[in-house]
């Protein structure tokens, strides 16, 4: 800050104040340059100095005080004026500005201080700062199944598209459902001409024809925005097949009378090799296969020979094996 001016300023009021002049100026604002002016748009802002009385006010002083910080000015805040030596003589300031890309729209005020001769004079330049807007609807929307019943798991999707010149910022869907699930979406920005998908999972437990509100809510240039619609979804009632009913106690009848059945089969051929095994019928087989006749008088006891034996227990192991390939098949 140019201390040394400050200084000056102060001095020249407090000399002057104790002289009664016959001088007057006044500032206003003569041209804003473009008349709309948009977030991060340079523009300009000319303000005229002007003598209204007869004599020179002598020094004259023009500041800006306190500037929105989202506003750059390129020139001092404080400038000093050529003296105005007649009357309705004139000079025009111009201070080049600048709006910052993340300002917000809306209405701008910066306060001035005019100095000259002992006189301090406030005022202010006002001008509005134009944004983009977002405007946003539901482009489609779709069910899946497309006829729900009830008990089943149901996916809604929802398209958001923004149609307006702005971009929306923190897209939001909630969707005020009865049954069991989500009921919020965050979708995040859509720029102009962009749409994006809020999927919501829920269960219909209860069948019949449903009414209920959504509300999508956004920010764009001019702060918060939502808008509000009802959606319908019919739940059909739960489908009742009796024959896949009967089907599948078939299916388990079925699959238990063969478990039954190999069990029983399996435990019978058990019990026949077993006693196979232990030759409870190889005598019995072995008499109907070779029988004897009665003999008229009784014989005499004949002592068997170890190759008859030997041959006797090999057709006895023979029959075995034969007995028992044939219950395995």
């Amino acid at each position: 800050m140019n201390f040394k001016l400050i200084f000056t300023i102060i001095l020249s009021v407090f000399l002057i104040g104790f002289v009664n002049a016959a001088f007057c100026v006044t500032s206003e604002v003569s041209d804003i340059s473009p008349s709309s002016i948009e977030v991060g748009e340079e523009f300009t802002v000319g303000v005229q100095i002007e003598s209204c009385g007869s004599d020179n006010p002598g020094l004259i002083y023009f500041e800006l005080l306190n500037p929105p910080t989202d506003i750059t000015i390129k020139e001092p805040l404080i400038i000093d004026i050529p003296e105005l030596n007649y009357a309705n003589s004139e000079r025009i300031i111009i201070y080049h500005m600048k709006v910052d890309e993340d300002a917000s729209p809306g209405t701008y005020v910066i306060k001035t201080r005019l100095i000259y001769g002992g006189t301090i004079k406030n005022s202010e330049i006002t001008f509005e700062v134009i944004g983009d807007e977002a405007e946003l609807g539901i482009a489609s929307l779709k069910t899946n199944p497309i006829l729900p019943r009830e008990g089943e798991t149901v996916e809604l999707t929802l398209r958001i598209e923004n149609t307006g010149e702005g971009t929306a910022k923190s897209v939001e869907v909630f969707i005020d459902h009865p049954f069991q699930g989500l009921k919020q979406s965050f979708i995040g920005s859509l720029d102009s001409d962009e749409d994006g998908p809020a999927v919501l999972t829920f269960i219909v437990n209860n069948a019949g024809e449903f009414e209920f509100p959504i509300t999508v809510s956004y920010y764009d240039d001019f702060g918060k925005n939502e808008i509000k619609t009802n959606v319908n979804l019919n739940v059909l009632k739960k489908e009742f097949n009796i024959g896949t009913i009967i089907f599948t106690i078939l299916i388990i009848v079925v699959f238990g009378w063969g478990i039954y059945y190999f069990r029983k089969t399996k435990k019978a051929k058990d019990r026949t090799i077993h006693q196979l095994l232990q030759g409870e019928n190889f005598d019995r087989e072995e008499l109907k296969e070779t029988p004897k006749k009665p003999l008229k008088k009784p014989l005499k006891k004949v002592q068997e020979t170890k190759t008859e034996r030997e041959k006797r227990e090999r057709r006895r192991e023979e029959f075995k094996r034969d007995i028992l390939e044939k219950y395995k098949k």
